[in-house]
């Protein structure tokens, strides 16, 4: 098991033509998708992963992917991954 879990999301913007095909690729790296109160051309993406390192290099691969105008980080946090297995107060 990973010593630390990152649970980040961006914003992506991109051609709404594009979307069927983004998202596909989207949820081929591993991301979570919600789409973004009705606008065609944005989605919230949602990622889960071992280091920062891992969370920019998810938000390097999603820049990089065709019709993909810009995606920028909303939220990143951090915490133990032993965490997650203990009970929420």
């Amino acid at each position: 098991m990973a010593s630390e879990i990152h649970i980040s999301s961006f914003i992506v913007h991109a051609a709404p033509s594009a979307m069927p095909d983004l998202t596909a690729r989207l949820k081929a790296l591993d991301c979570e998708i919600v789409p973004a109160g009705g606008d065609a051309s944005r989605l919230i993406v949602l990622v889960e992963r071992t280091s920062d390192r891992a969370v920019a290099d998810t938000l390097d691969a999603i820049n990089a992917l065709p019709s993909v105008y810009s995606a920028l980080p909303v939220y990143h946090h951090a915490e133990p991954a032993a965490a997650l297995a203990e009970p929420m107060p």
